[in-house]
């Protein structure tokens, strides 16, 4: 099989694998909103009941209509008030509705009552943030992974330290560290300023958002730059250490074809972890979000469920499944976008890959 026939199996195998996560998302996610909905009915069909008791001859005209008495009457108010059908195909609407929520409405209506913007707004600060990173990530610590594996000396000493020291630290304490030393020494005096204006619709210049995302990026950075060198580095060493490096400096070679194989020969494991590890950063990057108080899709996540104290009553629990989905679908596409372009990298640049 050539390699367009074998790019073609890795576009179906991924997006296959795509769609499944995204229906058993969608089922979990919807599951878990029907539990809430019963207890919403639950509540609905009491006070209905109650009403329609107390105001029985303004109904008494449309339940003899209907067929029904006063429990069913009730019943039919409220799947018709909280917009359910009792049957299967009402079933697969609701399930529906919330799957293709996010595709709808561009305003506040999309995410559900709980959030002033759409999704895509939310979706825009985050990506812009996770953009930065891998960028920066991928470029400096590949660098500094093939200078430390290949060179050795104090970068490799250094490499290996800060590796050790920064995943052993939780993301949230080193973006905390980060925001009381910047707040402290006013490195960023106008930062949350810059983030408010980054995000506005009116000020989209790139400019602003490198600025406004400066501490978060720089948190995420520190926080995976390290290890991805040292991942990289330990390929490296590995490789420098086999038979046919030894024969080719025996040999006589130069230096600079020797690291051009070398850098052939680990590109498939550079490639697998740097899959691996987008998705780490993507997590990571939700939660650096909170703490920065970025409108991304890590504050969309932690509003997704609310619990509202109003005495004397007690406890109000809100739950937005929409949102849940929305964020999960994007976490799901994002690392499908990263899978399969790396799949195809195999393809087209893997050696050992043969038509």
């Amino acid at each position: 099989m050539g390699r367009k026939g074998q790019a073609w199996r890795v576009i179906l195998r991924n997006t296959g694998l795509f769609v499944i996560a995204t229906i058993i998302f969608l089922t979990l996610v919807t599951t878990a909103q029907w539990s809430v909905t019963k207890y919403q009915m639950k509540d609905r069909f009491v006070s209905n009941l109650r009403f329609i008791q107390e105001e029985k001859a303004r109904f008494e005209a449309e339940m003899q209509k209907l067929g029904m008495n006063e429990t069913e009457y009730a019943w039919y108010l409220t799947y018709k008030q909280l917009n359910i059908k009792p049957t299967f195909t009402g079933t697969l609407e609701y399930y529906a509705r919330t799957a293709f929520s996010i595709f709808g409405k561009s305003g506040r209506g999309l995410l559900g009552g709980g959030f002033s913007h759409s999704i895509w707004y939310y979706l825009r600060n985050t990506v812009v943030i996770l953009l930065i990173v891998e960028l920066t990530v991928i470029g400096l610590g590949t660098y500094l992974g093939l200078k430390a594996g290949y060179n050795g000396g104090k970068l490799d000493t250094l490499v290996s330290t800060l590796a050790q020291l920064f995943s052993a630290v939780p993301v949230w304490f080193i973006g905390a560290l980060v925001f009381l030393l910047a707040w402290r020494f006013s490195i960023v005096p106008d930062f949350t300023m810059r983030v408010q204006l980054a995000v506005t619709d009116t000020m989209g210049k790139a400019s602003a958002y490198i600025v406004g995302f400066l501490l978060p990026a720089i948190t995420m950075v520190l926080a995976s730059i390290w290890e991805y060198a040292y991942t990289l580095r330990n390929i490296v060493v590995g490789e420098r250490k086999s038979d046919y490096i030894t024969y080719d400096r025996a040999r006589g070679l130069p230096e600079g074809r020797i690291r051009k194989k070398l850098l052939r020969v680990v590109f498939p494991s550079f490639l697998t972890y740097t899959t691996y590890n987008f998705m780490d950063i993507l997590m990571s990057v939700l939660v650096v979000e909170v703490v920065f108080d970025v409108p991304g899709l890590g504050y969309v996540l932690l509003n997704s469920f609310k619990a509202i104290n109003k005495p004397p009553h007690g406890v109000d629990y809100y739950y937005y499944p929409q949102a849940i989905f929305a964020v999960g679908f994007f976490m799901i596409l994002l690392y499908y976008i990263n899978s399969l372009l790396a799949d195809l990298l195999y393809v087209y640049l893997d050696p050992r890959v043969r038509t």
